[in-house]
């Protein structure tokens, strides 16, 4: 159990920087980008917000080069995980799997021109995948066959209504989006912690505070970014956070997979892991 207690040292120290910067980033706004005026391939900016890499430097053709290059590992997260589990798991595993693939789509293409359709397409995503994720938790201990359509309605409303929001009154800057993605974050956080204290083993406990600490990390790292800007732009800091967040994201699919199994009394066993994950023994051989 020693990982654990290490995982969770990590944790506590990256939540007591977490909290001052993001206070900071609350009471004195986004240090980022948007004094960066070069134009490219794409015309004008039309995003409300422009991230800390500076703009058309390696190619005329895409205004946030590292930015963009960094999405493409969420497609091929997303990609992989279906290809791992297309026989073991659960639809909804599946589709989850797949909304990582059009995030990272979105991503690509907003980093890539910095035009407002283009950030909907990222963001507006983001929120989509919380939803599945948000289904596969509330869902987590039902019997096979059972049928939520009432849930499913519910979740599908309120999406369509977040939707809605961020489209329409989130032009200025991205609060109606940071709400209800962060809203969204914290249940799912809280409801797998949840899960991990009804269903706890080593190997789930494990999971669980590597997905966290990988999220959790790389936004510390996003902070940093959209605090300190000018200080920390040659760090790629915001690619990084993509690159955490998903492997965070792999993680906690992972995690919720494994504690699928045990609800289903069926043998544990992990057809997918990624580069956070690899070293976590699992009764049957994670691959």
């Amino acid at each position: 159990m020693g990982a654990v207690r290490v995982l969770r040292v990590v944790l506590g120290v990256v939540l007591l920087l977490i909290f001052p910067l993001f206070a900071l980033l609350i009471a004195r706004g986004p240090v980022d980008g948007a004094g960066d005026e070069r134009e490219g391939y794409w015309g004008p900016k039309t995003a409300n917000v422009n991230w800390c890499e500076a703009d058309y430097i390696f190619t005329h053709y895409i205004a946030e080069f590292v930015n963009s290059l960094s999405s493409l590992s969420i497609v091929a997260s997303g990609l992989y995980g279906i290809s791992a589990h297309w026989t073991s798991v659960e639809c909804r595993y599946l589709v989850a799997f797949a909304s990582m693939v059009v995030v990272g789509v979105g991503s690509f293409a907003f980093h890539a021109t910095l035009l407002r359709p283009m950030q909907l397409l990222d963001e507006v995503p983001m929120i989509w995948g919380n939803s599945v994720f948000v289904y596969i938790l509330l869902t987590m201990e039902d019997k096979e066959g059972r049928t939520r359509t009432i849930e499913i309605w519910a979740i599908s409303l309120m999406t369509l209504l977040m939707t809605v929001l961020i489209t329409l009154f989130d032009t200025s800057d991205q609060n109606i989006f940071l709400l209800c993605y962060g809203s969204g974050v914290v249940y799912l956080v809280l409801r797998s912690r949840t899960l991990n204290l009804k269903y706890s083993s080593e190997t789930s406990m494990l999971l669980m505070d590597t997905a966290t600490v990988l999220y959790a990390g790389a936004f510390l790292l996003c902070l940093l970014d959209r605090n300190f800007c000018s200080a920390v732009r040659s760090f790629q800091l915001h690619a990084l956070w993509h690159i955490g967040a998903e492997l965070g994201t792999v993680s906690g699919l992972l995690f919720w997979i494994w504690i699928r199994h045990e609800v289903r009394a069926a043998k544990a066993r992990l057809m997918g892991s990624n580069p956070a994950t690899w070293w976590i023994q699992v009764l049957d051989k994670a691959v």
